[in-house]
């Protein structure tokens, strides 16, 4: 058997294969900056253009994994409720992305007011669209309480987007 040697491939059409499973690119945004984007809308908004993350697939066969972390923090001042709901969303096809709606909810027995601040991960799997780029960010939405704000205190908030050879 013969063994081949390279330091770098490129591809220059579609006639590379790679194996199944194979991570054939990584593309990351992590809001580190600390900035806080506060929101007391019923409505779903998009949290900060900051997060917005790009890729265009290679292959149109691949899978698409996405590792989401949402760094959020939530408030009611004098009451006992508050929810929020987040979500990926694909500002290219305008729409969320198919299971990553997912909603936080805390209350407080003593009806004095409520401050929370973490980090929420998620991850999602979905075939490739084709080889054209899109881009994806959050949103996130208030239901109940005086504001929810994404870039928490945690400095977690980032997504991360692999492309996997299939």
């Amino acid at each position: 058997m013969s063994k081949i040697f390279v330091d770098e491939i490129v591809s220059t059409g579609p006639g590379l294969k790679m194996p199944a499973g194979h991570v054939i690119q990584v593309v990351n945004v992590n809001g580190n900056a600390q900035t806080t984007q506060n929101t007391a809308s019923g409505s779903f908004t998009e949290t900060d253009t900051a997060f917005r993350t790009t890729i265009t697939p290679k292959f149109s066969s691949s899978k698409i994994m996405f590792f989401c972390t949402l760094g959020l923090r939530m408030q009611e001042s004098s009451g006992s409720d508050v929810q929020a709901s987040y979500r990926l969303y694909d500002v290219t096809g305008d729409a969320a992305v198919a299971g990553t709606e997912s909603a936080v909810r805390y209350y407080d027995y003593g009806n004095s007011g409520i401050y929370s601040s973490h980090p929420h991960a998620f991850n999602v799997l979905i075939d490739s669209w084709g080889t054209t780029a899109k881009t994806f960010t959050f949103q996130i939405k208030l239901n109940a309480g005086d504001g929810v704000a994404t870039g928490d205190e945690s400095k977690s908030t980032s997504i991360t987007i692999m492309e996997i050879a299939q």
